[in-house]
């Protein structure tokens, strides 16, 4: 039977057959179930892999920082369900992928913390993260040989989009960095103890643009849905 696995929003999107997160989900084999503020706890019980999102920024209060001036988009509702929902699923050894915001919400789940604006904390990295008129940057990661992500993708360098501008700063409890910017900035990060902990500061859901983005796309979620297929 095909993994149902929780998504993270907002808000009840189950039925948006266009959005990019469950429609990769749908294309590699898994059952998408929305997760949003509000819901009841019963929709994630019985979920077998959890999918943490990409979205607004995460209220400082969750890593003991002050209010940043360029924060924006934060939502204290979705950071109250992603946040014990993270520690829970890690805890209890289910797959969690997370993606932009979902692996800056695992490392303070975890205890890490954020670099809240890169442009003013890590200005020599800033042009390379946000979008430009809409359309995600790309850059070069640096991966870590024998990490997850070294093994998944069979690279230890590749390029990705990027469309942010937080960044994790000091990665939570029993994760380590397997793949930063050249400047840098982390990109992404795992759990080896668990048996798929997985997150990327980038967006494969979006990665359709060349033959190369497909593959790194394909290889990612097919190996989260492998992982919550066991």
């Amino acid at each position: 039977m095909a993994p149902i696995i929780g998504i993270t929003f907002v808000e009840n999107i189950e039925d948006d057959p266009s959005n990019n997160y469950i429609r990769a989900i749908k294309e590699f084999g898994g059952i998408p179930r929305t997760l949003y503020p509000g819901i009841s706890e019963d929709a994630y019980t019985d979920i077998d892999g959890l999918l943490l999102t990409g979205g607004g920024d995460i209220h400082p209060d969750n890593f003991d920082a002050e209010w940043h001036p360029t924060l924006k988009y934060v939502d204290e509702a979705r950071d109250a369900l992603e946040i014990p929902l993270c520690q829970e699923a890690i805890a209890s050894n289910l797959p969690v992928f997370g993606i932009c915001r979902g692996v800056q919400i695992m490392s303070v789940a975890m205890g890490g913390s954020l670099y809240q604006d890169i442009p003013s904390e890590f200005p020599e990295e800033a042009s390379c993260q946000a979008q430009v008129k809409g359309v995600d940057s790309r850059h070069t990661i640096e991966i870590e040989p024998g990490s997850r992500l070294s093994q998944i993708t069979g690279k230890r360098a590749d390029e990705v989009n990027s469309a942010h501008h937080q960044a994790v700063k000091a990665n939570g409890q029993g994760f380590e960095v397997i793949a930063r910017t050249r400047e840098g900035i982390i990109e992404a990060m795992e759990n080896r103890s668990k048996r798929f902990v997985l997150g990327v500061q980038y967006h494969p859901e979006r990665m359709i643009e060349t033959d190369d983005f497909q593959e790194h796309r394909r290889k990612l979620f097919e190996a989260f849905i492998q992982a919550a297929s066991k």
